[in-house]
């Protein structure tokens, strides 16, 4: 499968009573190639390397991977939206895992440095194993084994601009290797961040895996999973209470497919009639939303929910909580100990666990 992304130039003239130049100039280009943006390519079993939208680290997926604009000091929030990387992460490293069956298994590892003069950087690794299997011929005999795996090296960089503007910026180099059969990829999250601090409302635009194939499966180049999402995060002066809305898929509209459950068959002629859903169903399914609740922070809770998700895997015999994640975390000693689970769909959930420290907290020891 071919596609073609295109980013036309755009200007785009806004006033904004108390920015700077460089804020609307910045503002601008941000909202201008994210209105300018246009994909051929459709959602759902159409590109490649899917793994990349998958949470593995449990405060992100717990909060249905609506961490966008929180402003939190988290290092695995750094791999999502690399404009919140800050020196407040300097030393942080996260590992993470999320099993399923048939020895399938995701994983992740991040780490954080600042440096004195050349900034904050995030370094990290993310990974399917999809397990082993059995090389057979056409006539089912058993000729021998191969593995099948993901991965993908991202190095990100943040930059804060003033109190209000954060930036950033992220490389991805790609690999899925199944068999005999290898790809190489190279992708790019370009973000800002523009935050209110004394109100404590965060707002974020990320473009995700912007890039392409070096090397394909099998001759035809494939489109990655381009994400272009927005998100909005506050959090109350008087109660440790966060809430988080994150849009995503910007970059198309109608999300919606014939749905095979939404067939029905017409009682006079007989014939099949697809049912489909209005512009509202359409733009739920751009939505997540998710809250947390951090009364310290040795203790937090995540809640979360997307909208796509429920809907897709909704069935029409059944009641579902498709869609439906939950998270919770808290310190021991100087280790921060992380758990979610997140229901896929009916056939079964998906349980997160992660760990996170700094370097920091040793030395201090030391001294």
């Amino acid at each position: 499968m071919k596609t073609q992304y295109s980013i036309q130039a755009s200007c785009v003239s806004l006033y904004c009573y108390n920015f700077t130049r460089m804020h609307k100039l910045l503002f601008s280009i941000v909202f201008g190639a994210l209105f300018t943006l246009t994909g051929a390519a459709q959602i759902g079993g159409t590109a490649i390397y899917s793994f990349l939208g998958t949470p593995i680290a449990p405060r992100v997926a717990g909060a249905a991977a609506n961490v966008l604009a929180n402003t939190e000091d988290d290092v695995t929030f750094a791999l999502w939206n690399p404009a919140l990387i800050n020196s407040a992460m300097h030393g942080q490293m996260s590992l993470n895992v999320a099993p399923l069956a048939d020895g399938v298994l995701f994983g992740e590892a991040t780490y954080s440095h600042t440096f004195e003069k050349a900034g904050s950087f995030v370094a990290g690794v993310k990974y399917v194993d999809y397990g082993s299997f059995l090389r057979t011929t056409t006539q089912a005999q058993v000729v021998g084994g191969f593995t099948a795996a993901d991965y993908a090296f991202q190095l990100g960089y943040g930059y804060h601009i003033d109190s209000n503007w954060q930036v950033g910026a992220s490389l991805k180099i790609i690999n899925g290797t199944y068999a005999s059969f290898v790809s190489w990829a190279w992708a790019t999250d370009l973000a800002a961040v523009y935050q209110i601090p004394n109100s404590r409302l965060a707002m974020t635009l990320v473009l995700a895996n912007l890039g392409t194939q070096l090397t394909t499966f099998s001759g035809d180049f494939e489109p990655l999973p381009l994400n272009v999402k927005f998100a909005i995060s506050s959090r109350f002066k008087h109660v440790p209470l966060r809430l988080n809305l994150m849009l995503d898929n910007l970059q198309q509209f109608n999300l919606q497919y014939n749905n095979p459950n939404n067939i029905t068959r017409d009682p006079i002629t007989g014939e099949e009639v697809i049912v489909k859903e209005g512009i509202v169903n359409n733009i739920m399914r751009h939505v997540t939303l998710a809250a947390e609740i951090a009364p310290s922070k040795n203790f937090n809770i995540q809640l979360g929910y997307s909208f796509r998700r429920g809907f897709e895997m909704e069935l029409p015999t059944r009641r579902s909580s498709a869609g439906l994640t939950f998270g919770i975390g808290f310190r021991v000693s100087k280790f921060r100990i992380n758990y979610a689970n997140t229901n896929m769909n009916i056939a079964g959930r998906m349980h997160h666990f992660g760990i996170t420290t700094s370097l920091g907290n040793f030395k201090n020891k030391n001294k």
